[in-house]
């Protein structure tokens, strides 16, 4: 299963991330775009296309990025 994220910038949605379960209820983080190397941790995050899955910030997506899976879950 997989989700895309997106930032609200004005009135448009902009593509962000992609989180995609790689099994052992292990994920995946994969960037689509440079915006988020600029945007703070707070940025709030809404998935396009899933269920959030437990996913409100940037900074949710990049602790997923390092580590895999969330803190509750390791």
């Amino acid at each position: 299963m997989s989700t895309t994220f997106a930032v609200e910038v004005g009135n448009k949605q902009v593509e962000v991330a992609r989180r995609r379960g790689i099994g052992m209820g292990e994920v995946t983080i994969i960037w689509l775009n440079d915006l988020v190397e600029i945007l703070p941790d707070e940025t709030p995050v809404v998935p396009t296309d899933n269920t959030a899955q437990g996913v409100e910030t940037l900074s949710d997506l990049r602790y997923l990025h390092i580590h895999h899976k969330f803190k509750n879950n390791e």
